[in-house]
């Protein structure tokens, strides 16, 4: 009887702990659901962008459906360096390709613009470093050949993605 009491009270203590420190330690790393498969990172939400669950790495937002941002941080500056050495060596004969660079907030960007070729769907990748850590956003749209959709969502694209490289930790 003096064994079961002490057991329990073990547990009740065992759970208080974890609620406490479930509660107050929200510093350390989430892990999304199995439905992102990423980690949480943490920005402010662009106006008119909603927060969307699709598979894949990094966090996914969108605006009505199109365009789209998946927001990713890479774990090294290693597995930086491969994403963005693929993107750099992406087949254009499939894509027409333009390479931009610019500062947002005094961090460097790196920006590779596609046009698929063969439907006009625009994606565009962006690559930067802040705060030690290593960032790549991969923006799309649905467009066609429609060059109107194809420079309206690029500007909605563009300024999304300036909020979040101003706000990204």
């Amino acid at each position: 009887m003096v064994n079961m009491k002490n057991m329990v009270i073990v547990l009740i203590f065992t759970l208080l702990i974890s609620a406490v420190m479930g509660c107050t330690n929200n510093k350390e790393t989430k892990e999304d659901s199995e439905i992102y498969g990423s980690t949480y990172v943490n920005f402010q939400m662009p106006p008119g962008w909603e927060l969307h669950p699709m598979p894949g790495k990094g966090t996914v937002i969108w605006m009505s459906g199109d365009p789209r941002i998946r927001v990713i941080e890479l774990e090294d500056k290693q597995k930086f360096d491969s994403e963005y050495n693929k993107a750099l060596n992406i087949d254009t004969d499939s894509y027409a390709v333009t390479k931009k660079n610019k500062t947002v907030d005094g961090t460097n960007v790196n920006i590779l613009k596609t046009t698929n070729n063969m439907n006009g769907d625009i994606q565009d990748e962006y690559f930067f470093v802040k705060d030690n850590k290593h960032y790549h956003l991969v923006s799309w749209a649905f467009t066609g050949w429609n060059s109107a959709n194809q420079t309206m969502y690029r500007k909605k694209i563009n300024n999304a993605t300036d909020i979040i490289i101003k706000t990204i930790k």
